[in-house]
């Protein structure tokens, strides 16, 4: 059973293929580090520590990329 947030992730990608987006791994990584520079001071420390261990894999997955 997939998880439903991961679920909604999976009908986002959809709705980003379907419009043919051309949004990269490096725009979610920067809108990713703004919204949480906007929410910093309403999220715990918890929750801090989450997203940017989210926005970790992303850049490293980013670099993965790059490299021959």
């Amino acid at each position: 059973m997939i998880h439903p947030v991961v679920a909604q992730f999976q009908a986002q990608a959809e709705v980003l293929d379907a419009r043919a987006s051309r949004d990269s791994l490096d725009e979610a990584m920067t809108t990713l580090a703004a919204w949480i520079d906007l929410a910093r001071y309403r999220l715990t420390e918890d929750d801090l520590a989450v997203l940017v261990s989210v926005g970790g894999v992303l850049f490293r997955e980013g670099l993965r990329r790059r490299l021959p």
